[in-house]
């Protein structure tokens, strides 16, 4: 049956809309992919954000020092410096949690300590060069309270002048970040001194602090030792047994296990996992018959997975002789795999 003319022109019409609606389809698809993919940052990038945030926060805390005029005293110095060096070192972003949590409040806390104390140190030589001080023979106490409700204030009332007070009340500001303050000073033959309050909430947080750093310390080890979960970048090894291997040499022993592992320990692997048992210091890798036994915990072979944290770069290089003496003398398959991001569980005996 012939078509007319117009029902051709008809279904080109529909095959065009067709094809308009496939190209519209393509082109939503693409657009979603690239805001997919734009949205979900890889590992690398990842990593790069939080290790700029963190970069941010040391500047943050290091504009804050000079505003408040501590910038160049040594204990603000080694505590930025200490706080920029961790992040630097970090190499994943377990390590950059780690630093920040180590170093980020304790940098802030110094700096508003060493603020703290140049107020002090301020208000001492304000009160060293009043005429009735060097008056004063023998022991006196006297005590400078500025707070944000009631301003400035003496005690003993009499014991500075008004010009010396105002003085105090012009130079010495406490500021957004500052708590109230307190000065005690003991004058001694004409000369003032400070006395060093026993401030309990100062005890108490100076105390949180340490404990908090233990904590991360403790983690870190427990983590090495093999005793807490790791995560990093790594490599997985797999090694197969020769093709329709059934002899001795065919087959994987433990002291093929057991040099891969020396190897990547060798290579600078951080941690160490046999067929999910993660390796301490006392394991032992041990064949029992046609078993191979991690931590006396019987493990799959064929292949027998190993994982390592560590540089993948590095932990692969580290593997070359092992894998080609396996390879070409046992006809063993030996697969490296390079991840960026690995988990170790911690060891469960």
């Amino acid at each position: 049956m012939r078509k007319t003319a117009a029902t051709v022109l008809v279904d080109r019409k529909i095959f065009n809309i067709i094809i308009f609606v496939f190209i519209l389809n393509t082109l939503f698809l693409a657009t979603g992919f690239y805001l997919l993919n734009s949205r979900l940052p890889n590992e690398a990038e990842e990593f790069a954000i939080k290790q700029k945030m963190a970069k941010e926060l040391v500047e943050y805390n290091r504009r804050l020092a000079k505003s408040l005029g501590v910038d160049t005293r040594s204990q603000v110095r080694e505590a930025l410096s200490r706080f920029s060096y961790e992040i630097e070192l970090a190499a994943t972003s377990e390590d950059l949690s780690r630093a920040i949590l180590a170093n980020g409040q304790r940098t802030q806390e110094k700096i508003l300590q060493e603020n703290e104390a140049k107020q002090r140190e301020t208000v001492l030589a304000i009160i060293n060069q009043d005429p009735r001080i060097k008056l004063i023979e023998g022991k006196a106490r006297l005590t400078v309270k500025l707070t944000r409700e009631q301003g400035l204030q003496v005690e003993p009332a009499d014991a500075l002048s008004e010009k010396t007070v105002i003085k105090i009340s012009e130079t010495v500001t406490l500021g957004e970040w500052a708590h109230d303050l307190t000065i005690d000073v003991e004058i001694e033959n004409g000369r003032a001194l400070l006395l060093m309050p026993y401030n309990p909430l100062d005890h108490i947080r100076a105390l949180t602090r340490e404990i908090d750093a233990i904590r991360v310390t403790l983690h870190e080890l427990r983590s090495r030792a093999g005793f807490a979960e790791m995560m990093g970048p790594g490599v997985i090894v797999r090694i197969y047994d020769a093709d329709d291997g059934f002899t001795s040499s065919s087959i994987i022993h433990e002291t093929d296990v057991r040099d891969t592992v020396n190897e990547l320990f060798a290579a600078g692997a951080l941690g160490v996992a046999v067929g999910n048992q993660r390796l301490i210091a006392t394991s032992a890798i041990r064949c029992v018959g046609p078993s191979i036994l991690v931590n006396d915990e019987r493990i799959p072979v064929n292949p027998v997975v190993i994982r390592a944290i560590g540089d993948p770069e590095v932990l692969a290089s580290g593997l070359d002789i092992i894998k080609i003496t396996l390879e070409v003398s046992r006809n063993l398959r030996f697969e490296i795999e390079k991840v960026d991001n690995l988990a170790l569980p911690a060891y469960s005996r």
